[in-house]
């Protein structure tokens, strides 16, 4: 692995981008994210048309139809930051990005199973160690230029040098050791140690061309119009215009190697606020969108408008100070078990998320393969939270809040306060804590300062946040003790039971086995509390009828798998 201060530093980064999985800036947040780039800047021409790529899909992988043309849009919150695939850091632009690149695998949307998208099949040796993966033939670039394993190896190299400052350097240098190309239609990754999660999370990012981007220094690649204002790749569509603040064109990719894309252009639009999504959808402007729940139920009442209520990969939790060189306030287990006594989780996934969520009895999300609730259950209870204080030594002191040792138990809520929803249970959480005789200050911030806390310098008590999981149920980012610096476990907690079923999960092959160790790890977690779950929200998805799609699942939502057979019934 690579180490030393340079690289120290650009973990460091590479975490700042990451943390964007903690859905800060998810859609249904309020207002836009303004990204770089000209107004109104348009996207290179592809190159000359050619004859389509003789590869058609694998076996297994769905069949496009005959394009009928049409326009599908999207109505969305949230502006992308960019569509390369080296940068993507957030729930939207990662989305997006999937129209216009492929990875070398993608996963089904229904099974989670990782299958074939630009490697047409793939070995893996005996020990684990050695992904060999066999590209397909005949595929090309949205520029004619043809695709080889050199492209492959160059997008990975690049993400893994310290200079190009990718999202993604810490992730894959913690476990790949070397990337090669055996020859031009072959790719091998040596990983550092056996890795189950390979294939359905590194090996699904997006692949860039090399003639494209060869010639640009690393540290200026960040900065290069390339996923801003062009783009080039292997995908279902082709960027063609982005209108800052308003919409991104995509047209169809005649050549695309699944097959003929069934929509003439795909739209991403723009709006200001959740109640402008309902408008587009009464009004016939958007094709579908993924709706805050605030307004789930005037969607619902639509004509032609069908909602639908999916279980996510998201948690909403408290992540709690547990370095005790930072606070000693949380150290013990009863406080912590105390303070989810003492939430009305039920009341708050009611009021606060309009019944669009559920309580999270556990960390595994409802929409993981691997998901089951957790024996370890907490419901309100008021006196229970009390004793468990008592027994802790924090007692009733003046004014009603407890302390011990002359210590009041006090401590300050972080969150970002251009979030409303956040806000609103920073709020609720405060009030449900003064009820047990525990002072809380709330401290809004923007998002960039709360994540400059919470990750580098783990300057909080305690903090309100929003992760959104893996496809893959491995939860090493956050619990095991080796991510004190080098992942999210923020809080700094340590168990060495929970880091040994971690590194077991990871090295089985067998997802019945995974199941059964995540189930474990997810039971010891929730003994210890080094975080209080509170909800999972679920995903809530509009769309109208004339939009012809298949299933929309959690998975379909974030990789965009099988897009080019969906078509709308009006043409434009």
């Amino acid at each position: 692995m690579r180490r030393g201060q340079s690289n120290r530093l650009c973990r460091v980064a590479a975490l700042l981008a990451l943390v964007l999985v903690l859905v800060a800036c998810s859609p249904r947040g309020q207002g836009r994210s303004a990204a770089p780039g000209t107004p109104g800047a348009e996207a290179a021409s592809p190159g000359a048309a050619g004859t389509p790529a003789a590869a058609g899909a694998v076996s297994g992988a769905p069949q496009a139809p005959v394009p009928v043309g049409g326009r599908i849009v999207e109505g969305g919150l949230t502006e992308p930051r960019t569509l390369n695939p080296l940068f993507v850091a957030d729930p939207t632009s990662e989305a997006l990005s999937h129209l216009v690149f492929n990875g070398l695998v993608t996963v089904d949307p229904s099974s989670a199973e990782p299958r074939p998208d630009l490697a047409a099949s793939w070995d893996v040796s005996e020990d684990g160690l050695t992904y060999t993966f066999h590209l397909r033939e005949g595929v090309v670039w949205h520029d004619g230029q043809p695709f080889s394993a050199r492209d492959v190896v160059f997008t990975y190299q690049t993400m893994m040098n310290d200079r190009a400052r990718s999202p993604r350097y810490s992730r894959l240098v913690e476990r790949v050791r070397q990337v090669s190309a055996p020859d031009a239609m072959t790719v091998a990754f040596q990983l550092v140690h056996p890795d189950a999660s390979f294939l359905s999370t590194l090996a699904t990012f997006g692949i860039v061309p090399e003639h494209a981007l060869v010639d640009v220094l690393p540290e200026e690649l960040i900065t290069n119009p390339f996923g801003l204002s062009t783009a080039v790749g292997t995908g279902p569509f082709i960027l063609q215009q982005w209108i800052r603040g308003e919409r991104i064109i995509f047209r169809q990719n005649e050549r695309y190697f699944r097959g003929p894309v069934a929509s003439a252009e795909y739209v991403f639009q723009v709006v200001a606020s959740p109640e402008d999504l309902v408008a587009g959808l009464r009004d016939g402007t958007i094709d579908w969108a993924e709706l805050d729940p605030a307004v789930a139920a005037a969607a619902a009442q639509l004509d032609g408008v069908t909602v639908e209520r999916l279980p996510s990969f998201d948690l909403t939790y408290v992540a709690l100070q547990l370095d005790p060189a930072k606070s000693k306030l949380f150290l013990d287990p009863r406080v912590r078990q105390a303070l989810l006594l003492g939430l009305d989780r039920e009341a708050a996934a009611r009021d606060i998320w309009q019944g669009q969520a559920v309580v999270a009895d556990g960390t595994l999300p409802p929409a993981s393969w691997a998901y089951t609730a957790s024996a370890t259950t907490y419901r309100a209870d008021l006196d229970a939270a009390r004793r468990l204080l008592d027994e802790a030594g924090w007692v009733e002191g003046p004014g009603g809040v407890r302390v011990k040792d002359g210590v009041a138990l006090r401590f300050t809520l972080t969150t970002n306060g251009d979030n409303p929803r956040r806000r609103q249970v920073a709020a609720w959480l405060q009030r449900s804590w003064e009820a047990l005789g525990v002072q809380v200050e709330l401290r809004f911030e923007t998002w960039s300062t709360v994540r400059e806390r919470a990750i580098r310098t783990h300057d909080f008590d305690a903090v309100l946040l929003g992760y959104r999981w893996d496809v893959d149920p491995d939860q090493t980012a956050l619990w095991s003790s080796d991510s004190f610096f080098d992942g999210l476990n923020i809080g700094h907690y340590a168990n060495h039971e929970v880091d040994h079923l971690l590194e077991q999960a990871l090295a089985s092959g067998s997802r019945e086995e995974r199941a059964a160790l995540y189930a474990q790890m997810q039971e010891q977690v929730m003994r210890d509390l080094p975080v209080l779950p509170l909800v999972f929200p679920q995903l809530v998805i509009a769309r109208t009828k004339d939009l012809q799609a298949g299933a929309i699942t959690a998975i379909l939502v974030r990789n965009r798998a099988d897009i080019e057979r969906w078509v709308s019934a009006v043409s434009e």
